[in-house]
């Protein structure tokens, strides 16, 4: 799953900037990991809504990209409540109009930040192919704890295929065909699909 950055979808990328000393700010969204969740929700207050930007379901911003997580609007969080994803939790946030003809939109439609984590819980390490980077050799190991940072994932065995989820040794969402279907027939606007082209996925019989 990605974010759209074409202008005539978005109008300008990124849709979002931080405010002015947004940097010294406590718990800003530098607090924010694809690891683990913070103790303290991050403080994501008056983000501005960039004048040439459009209004999508998603949005994008001076994160980068969809690496800890993404602006959502309550259409697009309401639509995978019906789902299963994975590891997330959501934030609230403030969005502030740089065209204050924006205002009224913004307060209609609610926006949250919707951070996702790693799911290595799921895979199944047992029956997973990793290469050794510094031998070219392919084994496997027992449990998360036996894999080096030199060994990149070949062929990974899920124990469970959840619908939104991120994926595990790298920093892609990764989305079901249903759910890419219910985006898609919900007409979500702000974001587009593409095969991943990472390792290989097994499903756990």
């Amino acid at each position: 799953m990605r974010l759209s950055t074409e202008s005539e979808i978005v109008g300008t990328w990124p849709q979002l900037d931080v405010p002015k000393n947004y940097f010294k700010v406590a718990n800003n969204f530098e607090i924010l990991t694809s690891r683990y969740f913070p103790e303290t929700p991050p403080n994501l207050e008056n983000f501005i809504f960039k004048r040439p930007a459009k209004l999508t379901d998603l949005l994008s911003s001076f994160l980068p990209d969809t690496d800890i997580g993404v602006f959502v609007n309550q259409n697009f969080k309401n639509l995978i409540a019906n789902f299963d994803v994975k590891s997330f939790q959501f934030y609230n946030c403030k969005l502030i109009p740089a065209d204050k003809d924006f205002a009224h939109q913004l307060s209609a439609t609610p926006f949250f930040f919707l951070h996702l984590i790693h799911v290595n819980t799921i895979v199944d390490f047992s029956q997973s192919i990793f290469e050794d980077l510094k031998t070219n050799q392919m084994i496997t190991v027992d449990n998360e704890e036996q894999r080096s940072p030199f060994l990149h994932p070949i062929k990974l065995f899920l124990k469970e295929t959840p619908d939104l989820f991120r994926s595990p040794f790298n920093i892609d969402l990764l989305v079901s065909e249903s759910l890419k279907q219910a985006i898609e027939e919900a007409t979500i606007s702000g974001v587009w699909f593409e095969e991943f082209k990472g390792n290989e996925f097994y499903i756990d019989e």
